[in-house]
């Protein structure tokens, strides 16, 4: 596969695609939070700088992807999944890998100066944070999920500070037990397939399935318990009718995590009718009630 990408320039180009996971983007979508909770969903110059942020903070989880990657190279080439990847197979040399990466870098830091120094002080501490996870933190037991459910948080963070608005701490702190909840779900699909963990991720041998089952139930309930107070806590209370589409959503990937393995892949979500059926109902329902959809009908019919 080496000599062939070697001779192969778009066997290289489709490979650097592929090491940059377009279906792990999703994650970007956390970004959406702070202009749609400020209520600055119809300002066309929020999301001209919102976008801009994306595209930076894709530039450089794209590059933490590829660096993760030339770090794990041993680990992903014993993993039965993971030795396909481009430059575990070798479609991708190391270097050229390390050279992409390194001008995402600089092309994704470019963007976010652009955006102000504050958004690129988060930013930095997202890429400081990839750099110590490929280097050191996955492989220390539960520091490893706490990085990932940072990640998210500096995601919505990002978000918000692009477009220079407030989101209630509840809603932040919301977001990082969502993704601390996906995190602990994709250990333990990781741990029930491997057939020995110490050769896919070290530090899966310091963990067993009832321990990960305990904190999985135990930080669901949290997420919901951060999410109800959210509600509570704006003025009009309204908020509260967007709970029930929260606690389905919860139960929807409990069940799943135990009678599918779509939880070693938490994109794959995006594939179950229920889960994107109950997300949308609850998008709808909350811009309602952010918005004051029903006075603007009313007025509108006035």
């Amino acid at each position: 596969m080496t000599e062939l990408s070697a001779t192969n320039p778009v066997a290289t180009v489709t490979g650097l695609c592929r090491a940059l996971r377009p279906w792990q983007w999703y994650k970007q979508g956390v970004m959406v939070l702070g202009i749609v909770f400020s209520k600055n969903l119809l300002n066309l110059g929020a999301w001209i700088e919102l976008l801009v942020g994306v595209a930076a903070f894709t530039a450089i989880a794209g590059a933490a992807y590829i660096f993760n990657d030339v770090s794990d190279l041993e680990e992903d080439r014993n993993h039965p999944e993971k030795r396909h990847r481009p430059i575990a197979s070798g479609q991708v040399s190391v270097p050229i890998a390390v050279a992409f990466g390194g001008s995402l870098v600089v092309a994704g830091l470019v963007a976010a100066y652009s955006l102000g120094p504050l958004f690129l002080a988060v930013l930095g501490v997202y890429l400081a944070q990839n750099a110590l996870y490929s280097l050191y933190l996955k492989h220390v037991v539960f520091v490893d999920i706490l990085v990932v459910a940072i990640g998210f948080v500096l995601r919505a963070v990002a978000g918000v500070v692009a477009i220079g608005v407030f989101l209630s701490p509840w809603l932040i702190v919301s977001t990082f037990l969502l993704a601390l909840v996906l995190a602990l779900g994709k250990r333990r699909s990781e741990l029930e397939l491997a057939t020995d963990p110490r050769d896919t991720r070290v530090v899966l041998d310091a963990y067993s399935e009832g321990n990960l089952d305990q904190l999985l139930v135990m930080t669901m309930a949290t997420l919901l318990m951060a999410y109800s107070l959210y509600s509570f806590s704006r003025t009009s209370h309204t908020m509260m009718l967007t709970l029930p589409f929260a606690f389905f959503g919860a139960f929807r990937y409990h069940h799943l995590v135990y009678t599918t393995d779509i939880a070693g892949r938490p994109e794959y979500l995006l594939t179950d009718r229920p889960s994107i059926l109950n997300l949308f109902l609850w998008g709808l329902t909350a811009a309602g009630v952010l918005y004051n959809v029903p006075a603007l009908v009313v007025q509108v019919i006035r």
